[in-house]
Formats: C-alpha cells, structure tokens, sequence
C-alpha cells in the first residue's frame, strides 16, 4: 500500500515538471517572434603587403581555396583572377549539394561577393575592404544576411558573431600566411 500513495505525489511532481516546461518553452517561443533574424559578423586583420598584392591574391583562383575557410567543405578552384560577375563553386564534404560564391563588385577597394551555401539556404552578403595602413593592409570582412530556420532563426542570429567569427578569423590569418609567404 505505501507505493500505491507514492504513485500520486509522483505523479504530481511529474506534471508539475511538465507545466513548468511548457511554460519555459512557451516563453521562448514568444520572445523569439520578436527578436530580429538579421545577423552581422565583422573582423579585420592587418596583412604586411601592399592593398594591390593583398587584392591580387585575395582572388586569385588558384589560391581562394587555400586561404577561404568553409566548414565541412571547399571553393573550387578556378582559373585567374576572378572578377565582377564571376562565381565559383563551393563542394561540401558530407553531402552531394553544392553552393556557389559569386562576385558582385570587385576593385582595390573593396569586394563584395554573395554565398548562396546551399540550395535553398538565404544568401550572405559579404564584404571585404582593403585600406592601406602603416606599410601594410587592414583588411575588413564583414558579412550579414538574414536567417530562415522557423523558430530557431533569432535565436542562431544571436549566436551568428561567435560562430561565424571564429571561421572568419580562421580564413584571414590563412589569407595573411599566404600573403605574406608571397612577399
């Protein structure tokens, strides 16, 4: 008899964890329909090579797969220097699906190129800007994009900084070691 009365308070507890969680979860969602999708991730590093040399590799063919991070995957490797106009593919490890990189203005100023990931995934606008400072390059890449993952979106747009960033600083310490390597 003693475990039949323990049923009940079990019982109880359990649907009090049960509402409390629903709550929670309920709670979330709510704030998450008012939270923005939008994301922007910037970072810079400062090469020791003219804005032209920086340029010039930065979109060379050949040497974009070398420096250009991808998670899970890899530009292709084209041929040149490539130009307004001009897209590469982007192959992926674990899947057949492909993306493409596709340039939109190209100068020594700044490049600004578009990344489709995947099919079906929203574009992320990218920039890079080169400025000439003390000898060298600063070299600044931003990106932002909006986010289309249902009910996840504003909560991966809070989070886009620290997980993007860390492949951006990743990609321009590579662009800076093949650079500078060139020098």
């Amino acid at each position: 008899m003693a475990s039949q009365s323990s049923h009940p308070a079990a019982l109880y507890k359990l649907r009090k964890v049960t509402r409390i969680s629903a709550i929670v979860i309920l709670f979330l969602v709510v704030v998450g329909f008012f939270m923005p999708t939008d994301y922007r991730v910037e970072r810079s590093v400062t090469i020791n090579a003219s804005r032209d040399q920086v340029y010039q590799d930065m979109l060379q063919g050949d040497r974009l797969p070398n420096w250009m991070f991808i998670q899970d995957g890899k530009v292709a490797t084209s041929e040149g220097v490539l130009n307004k106009g001009d897209s590469v593919a982007l192959f992926y490890d674990k899947t057949a699906e492909q993306g493409v990189l596709s340039v939109i203005e190209s100068s020594e100023d700044v490049v600004r190129f578009d990344v489709r990931p995947k099919p079906k995934v929203n574009l992320v606008h990218n920039q890079i800007e080169l400025q000439e400072v003390n000898g060298g390059t600063l070299v600044k890449w931003t990106i932002d994009g909006s986010l289309s993952a249902g009910l996840l979106s504003p909560y991966l747009a809070m989070f886009a900084n620290d997980i993007a960033g860390s492949n951006f600083e990743r990609s321009l310490q590579k662009l800076k070691e093949l650079v500078e390597l060139q020098r």
